[in-house]
């Protein structure tokens, strides 16, 4: 089996979570909230294990949004 690139160092998990970077803003429109835009916070992203936080060290040209 092939080793994934960004699988975490320290528990090799595959799954990660993004530092508290981004915001939604709602909109109520007809008793609904609906997702009218996101705004970024912090310019530089931030990745970490999902399993035991570990900072994911990552090129932010692999990073898929």
């Amino acid at each position: 089996m092939k080793k994934e690139k960004y699988a975490c160092k320290t528990c090799g998990s595959y799954e990660f979570v993004s530092n508290p970077n981004r915001y939604d803003i709602f909109v109520a429109e007809k008793g609904k909230l609906i997702l009218k835009k996101s705004e970024f916070i912090n310019e530089e992203n931030a990745l970490f294990c999902r399993e035991c936080s570990e900072k994911l060290i990552f090129v932010e040209e692999d990073l898929i949004l």
